[in-house]
């Protein structure tokens, strides 16, 4: 006597039940990572600015000790407050010379920091896919296994009825 067994192709339980949690995490890892990029974009562009800055500070400085000097040389008696002035200003000027290279150099070690995390997530973020693919391998194998065992049981339960 023949029977036949039916077997669904995919058993109800085997639906698909990836943890939407890790999708939402990719998704604020990607929208965190944007973030980062954005910022680190920001600094560049105020990093630049700053160095804009500093070349017209430092060729303002070039300019105001030409005149310096010519006011130096065309001089027959230097008046000493006009000297004194202009001291002023030129140290003033690489004072301000200065604070802005401090803060370029900051502003370069923050991008430079804010590069490694980047690339940091980047990492986590590729290690996380290889996981979920080798999750999705093993469950497409448990499957596999599962619907093996399903028709070894149907064939035993056949054999033992007939």
């Amino acid at each position: 006597m023949d029977k036949t067994v039916k077997l669904r192709a995919f058993p109800g339980d085997a639906k698909d039940n990836s943890p939407q949690s890790n999708l939402t995490e990719d998704q604020d890892k990607s929208l965190e990572l944007v973030k980062k990029n954005t910022q680190l974009e920001e600094e560049k562009k105020k990093s630049l600015e700053q160095l804009k800055i500093i070349e017209q500070l430092r060729e303002s400085l070039r300019q105001e000790q030409a005149k310096m000097a010519e006011m130096v040389k065309n001089a027959a008696g230097p008046d000493v407050n006009q000297l004194a002035v202009k001291d002023a200003q030129l140290e003033e000027e690489k004072s301000r010379s200065l604070e802005n290279l401090k803060m370029i150099v900051q502003l370069r070690e923050s991008l430079k920091q804010e590069q490694a995390k980047t690339a940091e997530m980047v990492k986590m973020m590729t290690e996380q896919e290889a996981r979920t693919k080798a999750s999705s391998a093993l469950e497409a194998k448990a499957r596999e296994l599962t619907e093996a065992l399903g028709k070894i049981a149907a064939i035993a339960a056949a054999v033992k009825a007939g």
